[in-house]
């Protein structure tokens, strides 16, 4: 059986994170990965949550479900933003963003129909 340990390791490979840095994401010592409870505390939990959005809490703690939350990573050509960090985009986020352009797709349409009708009319008054 996995530990919460264990998996917060396997989270910190993936996202290619040293646990030195880890542990200064989250301010907490240099050997707490290593001396690490089956039972992080609440202020350690919500620590970690703050500076990984992306890690399913439920993964990490029971070890059910994805280890991800279902997110889109967003890069450009070279892989990293302008900064160099990868973009995490909620799914849901996503998801409304592109209902909301549809939305806006469908009332550009509409007016481009009134333009035109009212350019037709023009050129007959002509």
């Amino acid at each position: 059986m996995d530990s919460v340990k264990k998996r917060l390791i396997e989270f910190l490979k993936r996202k290619k994170i040293t646990q030195s840095k880890f542990t200064k994401m989250i301010d907490v010592s240099s050997t707490y990965v290593n001396s690490m409870s089956e039972n992080p505390t609440a202020d350690t939990i919500n620590k970690i949550k703050s500076n990984f959005p992306e890690l399913n809490l439920d993964w990490l703690l029971t070890g059910d479900g994805e280890m991800l939350k279902n997110v889109i990573t967003q890069n450009n050509v070279e892989g990293d933003n302008i900064q160099g960090n990868t973009v995490t985009v909620n799914k849901s986020q996503t998801d409304k963003l592109l209902d909301l352009i549809k939305i806006k797709d469908e009332q550009l349409s509409k007016c481009q129909a009134q333009i035109d009708r009212l350019i037709g009319l023009l050129e007959k008054n002509k």
